[in-house]
């Protein structure tokens, strides 16, 4: 049901389960939850590409199987998919979702927990949770868009396009479905390319400093680059920067 490629230092995960929307089945999530777990402790991955199969990115919780549980057993299910969030959430590595098709539910909020959107043009983005007597996960989302946008589609539930979504900032950018993974692995690419430990320390930075007031948030900015002017790997990239410009320089 985890379709799992690594491609040098970038890992792309597929989730494949065409026939039922790509849905969250426990199936579907544990090894899903096990890869996560191994990928933020993986030296060699440095970027993750999320994406669907089929003609669907992800329908959120799967009904059927919700339906067939008892209450305890809808509660460990739920349970199950709140870690999964968080877990893409605090991900080490910046996760791309490319966003193949419809986005619904908590196929949406797993969209929202991803630091990158991308999507085709036949994507579509519903919070539809109030149309079945549920409440939707408004974090992160309000601060991607907006409290007021995001209040407005979780409690319609109605659908926007991938037009609409780019607008409001939901989307960083929209690609032809034909071009939408390779659009995704260039991205991957060039975040990979990047210094490791400043790329996930800015990923946390980005995150950490939403809820946070601002004498924490200076704090916080300040004790992150200095550790990054103390390390190895600032050294050598001002060092290889440095060397670069002499090179451009020219020569008397």
């Amino acid at each position: 049901m985890l379709v799992s490629e690594q491609h040098k230092a970038v890992l792309r995960l597929q989730l494949n389960r065409p026939e039922k929307r790509n849905a969250l089945h426990p199936d579907l999530l544990a090894p899903l939850q096990q890869t996560l777990a191994a990928t933020a402790q993986d030296d060699q991955i440095a970027a993750v590409i999320l994406t669907g199969a089929g003609s669907s990115f992800c329908a959120g919780l799967d009904l059927t199987h919700l339906l067939a549980q008892s209450t305890a057993g809808k509660m460990a299910y739920l349970e199950g998919v709140f870690a999964l969030f968080q877990q893409l959430y605090t991900l080490p590595q910046p996760v791309i979702a490319a966003i193949n098709g419809p986005a619904l539910a908590g196929g949406f909020d797993l969209a929202a927990m991803c630091d990158i959107r991308l999507c085709a043009p036949a994507a579509t983005f519903a919070q539809t949770e109030v149309l079945l007597g549920l409440t939707q996960m408004s974090y992160p989302l309000y601060k991607i868009i907006g409290l007021s946008r995001a209040k407005e589609l979780a409690l319609t539930g109605d659908a926007i396009s991938a037009d609409e979504a780019y607008r409001i900032g939901l989307v960083n950018h929209i690609y032809a479905a034909e071009e939408l993974p390779e659009q995704a692995m260039a991205l991957a690419e060039k975040l990979a390319a990047r210094p490791r430990q400043a790329l996930f320390a800015t990923k946390r930075l980005t995150r950490e400093l939403l809820d946070v007031d601002t004498p924490t948030a200076f704090r916080q900015m300040k004790e992150t680059i200095f550790a990054c002017l103390a390390s190895a790997e600032h050294q050598q990239q001002a060092e290889s920067f440095v060397a670069r410009l002499k090179q451009r320089q020219p020569k008397h």
